[in-house]
Parts: C-alpha cells; sequence; structure tokens
C-alpha cells in the first residue's frame, strides 16, 4: 500500500513541477529537475531483476538529459533528451536479449495512453480499504464547488465593482491563468510519461525462438567467402587512393579530391549497416555440424567485421576530404560521430566472434549507445562547428557567416574570435535572441550565459 501510494505521490510531483517549469519557458534546467523527478518516481515503483545494471543505465539516462541545462543547441538536446527517455525505459527492466531491449526502448511510447491509469490504480491501491467510493465522492464535489464557484463569482464580480476587486486582491490575476490550460496538459503527460515508465519494468525476457531457416555449410561458406573477397578488393583499392592521393583520384576516376569523397560516400555506409544485418543472419540462420565449422564461421564473419572497419575508416576519411574542402555543418558532425559509434559497434560483434559468445551483445549496445550519446553533446557540436569554421577561415579566407548565423548560443564564444565585419553577420542573430530571452529559474543554461558574457565583453556591441 504504501509503496503505491510513495509512487503516485512522486508522479504527481513529477507533473507538477513539468507544468510549473516547462511550459512557456526555454529549454533549461526545468528539463533536468523534471528529468530527475521522473527517474525518482520510476525507480519507487521499479522492481527489476538487475538493479545495479538498471541504476547504471538510469544514471546514465540523467547524464544525457543533463545536456538541456548545459547546451543550448536545440537538435543536441532533442535528441539527448529522447535518448534519455528511452535508456531510462530500458533501465526499468535492464533486460538482456534484443527482442525486450525493443520493446522496452518503444514502452514509453506504446504505453503512454495507460499511464494514467496505471498511475490512479497505484493511488487508489494506497487507500484505506473502504475509502475507494469515499475518495471517488470527494473528487466529484470538488469539481462540482469549484464550476460553481467560478460562474456565480464572475457573475458577482461583474455585477458589484467594490466585490470586483476584493476579488481581484484575493485571486490571481487572469493573465496568469491563461496558460493554465497548457499547464495541465504538460501536467498529465509527465504523469502519464510516469506511468508508462512503470510498466516497461514488467517487460522481461522470452525465451529465444528457433530460426525458421537454416542454412546448409555450403551455402554460407560461398556467400561468406565470395563477399569476403568482394571486401578485400575494394579495401585494397581504397588503400590505393590514401597513398595514390589526388593524382591517383584524377587519373582513375577524372575527379577532384572532393568530388571523390562525396561521390561514394553514402554507399560505404548502407554497406556498413548491410553488413551487420549480415552478421546477424549469419549467427541465426548458419549450420554448423561441429566446433571446427563453428570456428570457420566465426572467422569468415570476423574478417568481414575488420574489412567492415576499414570501409568505415575509408568513409570517415572521404568526410574528412569534405570537411576540409567546405567546412564543418551539423549533418556532417552528426554522421561523423554516427561512423565512429558504427566502428565501436563493429569492435563489439568482433569480441564476440572472438570469444564465441554473443549474448552479452544487446547490454552491451544499449550501454555503448548512452555513453556515445553521453560524448556527443559533452563535445558540444556547435561550438566545433563554429571553432573549425573560424579556423578555415583564418587559413583560406573563405567563411560562410549566414550558415553559422543559425547555430546555436553554443557556438557564440567561438565566433567571436572572428574580424569584426564576420563576427557582426554571424552574431546578429544570436545577439537579438539572446537579448529577448529571458531565462529565469526553469531556463536556467549554462551555454545561454557563457555566450551573453561573450558578448557582452565585445568592444563593439554598443553599436548594435
Amino acid at each position: 500500500m504504501r509503496r503505491h501510494g510513495t509512487f503516485a505521490l512522486a508522479a504527481a510531483v513529477a507533473g507538477a513541477l513539468a507544468g510549473m517549469l516547462l511550459p512557456l519557458s526555454p529549454v533549461g534546467l526545468g528539463w533536468v529537475l523534471v528529468a530527475l523527478a521522473l527517474a525518482v518516481a520510476a525507480a519507487l515503483a521499479q522492481r527489476s531483476e538487475h538493479p545495479i545494471r538498471s541504476a547504471l543505465l538510469g544514471l546514465l539516462a540523467l547524464a544525457l538529459a543533463a545536456s538541456a541545462a548545459l547546451r543550448d543547441a536545440g537538435w543536441v538536446v532533442a535528441g539527448e533528451l529522447v535518448a534519455a527517455l528511452v535508456l531510462g525505459s530500458i533501465a526499468m527492466s535492464a533486460p538482456c536479449s534484443w527482442r525486450a531491449n525493443g520493446l522496452a526502448a518503444l514502452a514509453p511510447l506504446l504505453r503512454l495512453p495507460a499511464g494514467p491509469r496505471r498511475v490512479g490504480s497505484a493511488a487508489v491501491r494506497a487507500l484505506p480499504r473502504g475509502s475507494g467510493g469515499h475518495a471517488v465522492a470527494v473528487g466529484r464535489g470538488l469539481l462540482l464547488t469549484g464550476a460553481l464557484l467560478t460562474i456565480f463569482g464572475a457573475l458577482f464580480a461583474s455585477g458589484d465593482r467594490a466585490f470586483a476587486q476584493l476579488a481581484g486582491d484575493l485571486l490571481p490575476a487572469v493573465s496568469a491563468l491563461e496558460d493554465a490550460p497548457l499547464r495541465l496538459i504538460v501536467f498529465g503527460l509527465v504523469v502519464a510519461l510516469a506511468g508508462a515508465l512503470t510498466q516497461s519494468a514488467a517487460i522481461t525476457d522470452e525465451p529465444a525462438r528457433g530460426p525458421l531457416l537454416r542454412l546448409g555449410t555450403i551455402e554460407w561458406r560461398l556467400a561468406l567467402g565470395a563477399l569476403n573477397l568482394l571486401f578485400g578488393l575494394f579495401v585494397a583499392v581504397q588503400l590505393a587512393v590514401l597513398f595514390g592521393g589526388d593524382s591517383y583520384v584524377r587519373g582513375t576516376a577524372g575527379l577532384t579530391y572532393a568530388e571523390y569523397a562525396r561521390s561514394g560516400f553514402a554507399q560505404l555506409v548502407v554497406v556498413a549497416i548491410l553488413t551487420l544485418a549480415v552478421v546477424a543472419g549469419a549467427l541465426r540462420w548458419a549450420r554448423t555440424a561441429d566446433a571446427r565449422e563453428a570456428r570457420l564461421l566465426r572467422a569468415l564473419l570476423a574478417t568481414l567485421c575488420l574489412l567492415t572497419l576499414v570501409v568505415l575508416a575509408s568513409a570517415l576519411h572521404r568526410l574528412g576530404l569534405y570537411e576540409q574542402a567546405f567546412g564543418f555543418t551539423r549533418a556532417r558532425v552528426a554522421v561523423h560521430a554516427l561512423l565512429l559509434f558504427g566502428g565501436a559497434l563493429f569492435v563489439l560483434v568482433l569480441v564476440a566472434l572472438a570469444i564465441g559468445r554473443r549474448e552479452w551483445l544487446p547490454r552491451a549496445t544499449v550501454a555503448l549507445a548512452g555513453v556515445c550519446g553521453f560524448a556527443f553533446w559533452v563535445g558540444d557540436p556547435d561550438r566545433r562547428i563554429a571553432a573549425h569554421n573560424v579556423e578555415r577561415y583564418a587559413q583560406t579566407g573563405r567563411i560562410d557567416t549566414g550558415y553559422l548565423s543559425e547555430l546555436s548560443a553554443d557556438a557564440v564564444p567561438a565566433l567571436a574570435r572572428l574580424p569584426a565585419e564576420q563576427r557582426d553577420q554571424a552574431l546578429g542573430e544570436q545577439r537579438r535572441r539572446l537579448a529577448d530571452t529571458r531565462d529565469g529559474f526553469a531556463g536556467a543554461n549554462v551555454a545561454r550565459a557563457r555566450a551573453r558574457d561573450a558578448i557582452a565583453a565585445l568592444p563593439y556591441r554598443r553599436d548594435h
């Protein structure tokens, strides 16, 4: 009884915090506090079979949510908050299988409609026996009372100035209540989210089903052997390009280095994704008669993974060439991070193949994704984009101030190092936005505070 009541109260507190802090405030400290309140509510209702693993994943989820108070880039913070929600949902049960992890990741979305019922059920169960009907009656009575007082109070206030003045002194201003519907919606959503998170704790690992398809020894040997040969040929060409440089590319493909980098980058990313699918399919469907064949299968797959790492390195090299030619953008930085994550994932697969055990791979992949997400926002992408393009301007004299002006406050300290004319162009929009934005407590944000300090320190600030 007490456990249910504590959870229901914590869910209500999280909703109340969200209703007070989130609407009409810029993204900042308020989001972190709401995430913390949600984590407390979820922890009170959690009964995981793996408490230590759940706690570590929960802390990692909070580390992702902390980006809201430290970064201003909306594209970064939005992604981190979604990732924090997904990781927090997985932490509720900390499952071991791919299927259970997928269900846990989707639980906040799929089970959101049932969330309020879960919280309400917990509140009712916390009441003393026989008081459920009384509590419902009290709730209906309060609603009826509020409706009657609102209607007749408004009539009295409009009919008598003295009463209207008294009501104005005692009641909050109407303007303060204009956003009440929005705050109530936010309250309801967060309470529902708390209930949905607790339901993800019920997700458990089910016994793995046997594969419907089996590949014989001849089939997988031929397929994997040929695929390794193709990958080996491609890697050999990439090494020739790497050491041959621009002259080799011009003589062979008739392209400049930058054109060559752009021409095949997307295809290489798709190759890496499909290779993961091939490895997963081979491990599930390939039939091995004895330990020797099992070792051969793992050796072929490990070779394929090693060659794919070279393919990813080639894609990173192409991206680096393109960035040198045209500068950093958000899309290029994001793809850069995804390529590094893909390389780390292939290393995990190689370890699993080397030791001949892969049951730990889903858990390790979830943890790796969380750590990489944390490293991404800590790396401050918008600042890195700005700093790289400022350095590139110093070397080449080329810069796109129009694009840089669209970056967030994270980029302001780096952009402040530009010469006066380019600096004005790059920071004009940020000056106006930061001047018009009042953070307050709920919107407290380190990046915006630093940006304001950097702009205030500029010698020409009085002219704008």
